[in-house]
């Protein structure tokens, strides 16, 4: 199966308790580019530097964790056994330029790593940043 995907975001709803993934994220890139995928009949997944690959209807709590560079390892790991429970073949990465953001290299560096470890091809589609 082939799949788009892009990082989460520190603007989240703070309500308790679980919500699904994609009503947490406050983004606007990520709810442009979940409602982009179900148009275009693809699986939509949100790379969190907490939880991995998440799908957008994933309960999750309310946190608050940027992911390090001394992390990457451990999460891509954990994300190629995700993938690979997905039976994800082919990744479609959205993401904005590492010049524009360098916050996501650690994202960039896991999601590939991730990739490469479970056989999973790596598209990446460089996106312009947008408002949220």
């Amino acid at each position: 199966m082939i799949a788009w995907c892009t990082y989460c975001s520190a603007a989240k709803r703070e309500d308790p308790g679980l919500l699904p993934a994609l009503e947490r994220y406050l983004d606007r890139r990520i709810h442009d580019l979940a409602a982009r995928a179900t148009v275009a009949g693809m699986s939509f997944l949100i790379l969190s530097g907490e939880y991995g690959l998440l799908r957008p209807d994933e309960p999750i709590p309310w946190y608050d964790h940027l992911l390090r560079a001394d992390e990457v390892e451990a999460l891509a790991a954990r994300m190629a056994g995700q993938l690979e429970a997905l039976g994800v073949t082919e990744l479609v990465h959205h993401t904005v330029e590492a010049a524009i953001d360098p916050l996501i290299i650690p994202y960039r560096d896991a999601i590939t790593l991730a990739c490469a470890s479970a056989g999973v091809t790596l598209r990446v589609d460089e996106i312009a940043p947008i408002d949220s």
